[in-house]
């Protein structure tokens, strides 16, 4: 997601990711911000989907570049 175009002119956020979690068959929606405060959800910096994202884009192939 684009954090200047959800957050606005002034955000320090730099990343944005929603994510839909799913309970039982429950949705829960999450928006999980990184700025210069760190990784947090809009339900806390404890919120479980957190470290989610972060595993996940530390998995993702990383490109070369020399």
């Amino acid at each position: 997601m684009d954090p200047i175009q959800k957050c606005g002119k002034g955000t320090t956020v730099t990343q944005l990711y929603r994510v839909e979690e799913m309970l039982d068959l429950t949705r829960i929606h999450h928006l999980v911000f990184f700025d210069r405060h760190g990784w947090y959800c809009e339900h806390g910096k404890q919120c479980s989907v957190v470290k989610d994202v972060q595993n996940r884009r530390n998995r993702r192939p990383r490109s070369r570049t020399r």
